[in-house]
């Protein structure tokens, strides 16, 4: 392998991240950034500033194992990969708007939980066919680990303004 090679296979991840996170950030920026302050959160919530990092390597790994996964698996599977990080980069570029520019904590607890089941699914397919990929992915399975239940405690503890206050916990 050349070093021009090299380097092409290894920016693709790094260019394929960045439009992920431009693209969620174009379709949410917030209005209001007080927004998420003035929600309740859970109490084993990470601090705010923790999110952007947190993502930022999560994406960089599912996206090392979507270019892996789109070279390395044949067949049905392959198919089957690139559906789920289909779905997977769609989920994230929309939550941004889902939750900050429709202020909706549920709809931003169900966007998450379905990129969490979503990259549960596409763990083992991956770890089939090529382990790197799958372990490329396993920082963003241990991050919606946290975020999971941290957007459910959200929607149970905030009033939608979608939803109402159906949902809230007293």
């Amino acid at each position: 392998m050349t070093l021009r090679s090299t380097l092409t296979s290894s920016l693709k991840p790094v260019a394929l991240t960045a439009g992920l996170m431009l693209a969620g950030t174009a379709a949410g920026r917030p209005d209001d950034p007080a927004y998420y302050r003035s929600l309740r959160q859970a109490p084993f919530a990470p601090p705010p500033a923790a999110f952007g990092p947190a993502w930022a390597i999560a994406k960089l790994g599912w996206s090392v194992a979507t270019v892996r996964a789109s070279r390395t698996v044949q067949g049905p599977d392959r198919k089957r990969l690139l559906a789920l990080a289909a779905v997977d980069a769609a989920v994230y570029v929309s939550f941004s708007y889902a939750y900050f520019r429709r202020r909706s904590p549920v709809l931003a607890a169900a966007w998450t939980a379905t990129d969490a089941a979503v990259t549960a699914v596409s763990l083992p397919l991956l770890a089939r066919h090529d382990r790197a990929a799958a372990a490329a992915l396993l920082p963003q399975a241990a991050w919606l680990g946290l975020a999971t239940p941290v957007a459910v405690y959200q929607a149970q503890a905030n009033p939608d303004p979608i939803f109402g206050d159906r949902l809230v916990s007293r």
